[in-house]
């Protein structure tokens, strides 16, 4: 009885450290989105659709985003007036093919640069207060997290994204 006492202790910990930082994090990202007057939510789904550059489907596109199939209609059809993104019909009338437009991944790459030159974003600087060895063991354990509660595919899309982001640092003069 004491070992699950522990266990459900142990992940209501985790559990609200990883919400409170959400929050904050997410609250920081709204504030440097304001320059690019786009919202979370909406951005969110661009950022999906930089990295994943196919013709992505609806229901991986809800899985990545981590939300509900009506909230991504309603931003992808934001989206799509604003021209940042395509939304066609795939093979199946009730599948859509959703791809970014040039100012889609223009708004996205612009974010990046931004982001990866003088960052003003909280998490950005504070991940610099922690060592390689502590933040490969942080990663260690979200991805397992991640792997546990989300599936491969969800971590498997955050290590392609990410790497992207380091790849184009190490090309770049």
């Amino acid at each position: 009885m004491k070992l699950l006492y522990e266990q459900f202790h142990k992940s209501y910990l985790a559990f609200a450290f990883m919400r409170g930082l959400n929050m904050a994090i997410e609250n920081d990202i709204r504030k440097a989105l304001k320059n690019y007057e786009i919202s979370f939510p909406a951005f969110r789904i661009l950022w999906i659709l930089y990295f994943d550059s196919n013709n992505i489907n609806m229901t991986d596109l809800t899985y990545l985003a981590q939300t509900n199939i009506s909230n991504v209609f309603r931003q992808l059809t934001k989206l799509k007036d604003e021209g940042f993104v395509e939304v066609e019909n795939g093979n199946d009338a009730r599948m859509k093919e959703i791809s970014l437009t040039e100012s889609g991944r223009k708004l996205v790459q612009d974010f990046i640069d931004e982001n990866t030159t003088n960052s003003n974003l909280l998490i950005v600087e504070s991940i610099e207060k922690i060592s390689k060895e502590d933040f490969s063991k942080f990663i260690e354990v979200f991805a397992l997290l991640s792997d546990e509660l989300l599936g491969k595919q969800y971590s498997e899309f955050l290590e392609k994204s990410s790497n992207i982001i380091l790849n184009k640092s190490l090309n770049t003069p």
